[in-house]
């Protein structure tokens, strides 16, 4: 049993059209897709909890925000080959790529902006036990191997904070996760909880009825006015700032217009969307800000609530819900298709919680925070 590096693609040109695609995701990419998908599947019950093997190689071409690692954990004598800078066996995400027996991946990912104490670590098993069933003796040893492995990366990485994330239905705890009891045994502790939730879009959704004096603002794509951007980043901000995450060790994220236009780039590489919804008072600041997002690549008719905040001195008044109305309305205008809404809104959160009920929204799945300080 030993790790391989697995190579980070070229980032494309600037110069390239949105239309740019990487080459073909070798098959270590389409192996740690196949089994981090099943994992969510079956913890939510639900197809549309995945992601696709183009969108994990354009995570590890990086950006200004962030930088992505991933590594197989490999049956048999070391591979040979070109060694990483880690001092592993390397071998690309594209391809051609070698056959290899996987038994795990190790997927790490470091911010660069804000909290650059941290790794966030996903530890993903091949050839995974039953539903809600233990690992047998082998899976255990790969489990604890691959996450003492995954802390050592970490350190070799620079970070001290180490956090991950457990998966499991709603009934069921932590442990359902083929990785939880070896978490716990690391030392990992619980800090904050979420409900994964989904909704219905309606086909003719109503429109919301607004307050006299408010005024409902739609931009796609980032497509701000420039009248309005600074007034974004403060909300955007203030949502980063207030969001609730328990116990965790977090640094709130300050907007400014080069971050902005960076997102702006970056959502256009990945061929992503974004509706952003603005519900502002005559003096033109903005009360509520909702945003719904989207892939090309994905199922057309699915899309994600990514944001709701209101300004503190406006809230309790019913803005996030109209302004969430407001989006759902939209959306039949700018994707037709999109027929269910996801979301993930913290467990401690009464309000969302009370806003998503109204809305219709059913659970799909729990997850759960943990987080270890690395020793040297």
């Amino acid at each position: 049993m030993h790790l391989v590096h697995i190579a980070r693609p070229p980032r494309p040109p600037h110069s390239a059209t949105v239309d740019a695609r990487p080459t073909e995701p070798a098959d270590c990419i389409r192996s740690f897709v196949f089994w981090a998908n099943l994992a969510a599947q079956e913890a939510s019950g639900d197809a549309a909890a995945s992601t696709s093997p183009g969108r994990v190689v354009q995570r590890l071409q990086g950006s200004s925000e962030s930088q992505t690692y991933l590594f197989a954990v490999v049956d048999g004598n070391s591979t040979l080959g070109e060694v990483s800078e880690l001092g592993l066996p390397l071998i690309p995400a594209v391809e051609p790529s070698p056959e290899l027996d996987y038994l795990g991946f190790i997927h790490i990912s470091l911010p660069l902006l804000e909290e650059r104490d941290g790794a966030e670590i996903e530890c993903v098993l091949c050839d995974l036990p039953l539903p809600g069933e233990p690992l047998d003796g082998k899976g255990q040893k790969v489990a604890e191997w691959m996450g003492t492995k995954a802390l050592e990366l970490a350190r070799q990485l620079g970070r001290t904070v180490a956090h991950v994330g457990l998966l499991h239905p709603p009934g069921t705890d932590p442990d359902y996760d083929a990785m939880g009891s070896t978490y716990r045994e690391l030392g990992f502790t619980q800090k904050h909880a979420e409900h994964q939730l989904v909704m219905d879009i309606p086909e003719s959704p109503v429109a919301a009825l607004l307050p006299a004096g408010i005024t409902a603002r739609v931009w796609p794509d980032y497509d701000i006015p420039e009248d309005f951007i600074n007034e974004v980043m403060r909300l955007l901000s203030l949502a980063s700032k207030d969001a609730e995450t328990g116990d965790l060790t977090v640094e709130p994220i300050v907007w400014t217009r080069t971050r902005l236009r960076e997102a702006h780039s970056r959502l256009r590489s990945r061929r992503g969307h974004t509706l952003l919804v603005a519900l502002t008072a005559e003096e033109g600041n903005i009360l509520t800000l909702a945003e719904m997002a989207r892939h090309e690549d994905a199922n057309p008719e699915v899309c994600e609530w990514t944001l709701t905040v209101t300004d503190r001195p406006h809230r309790r008044r019913g803005l996030a819900q109209l302004a969430k109305l407001t989006a759902l309305h939209e959306v039949a205008r700018y994707w037709p298709q999109a027929r269910r809404c996801y979301c993930s809104v913290a467990a401690k959160d009464e309000a969302m919680n009370a806003i998503y009920r109204d809305l219709g929204a059913r659970e799909l799945s729990r997850s759960s925070a943990w987080e270890l300080f690395l020793r040297d």
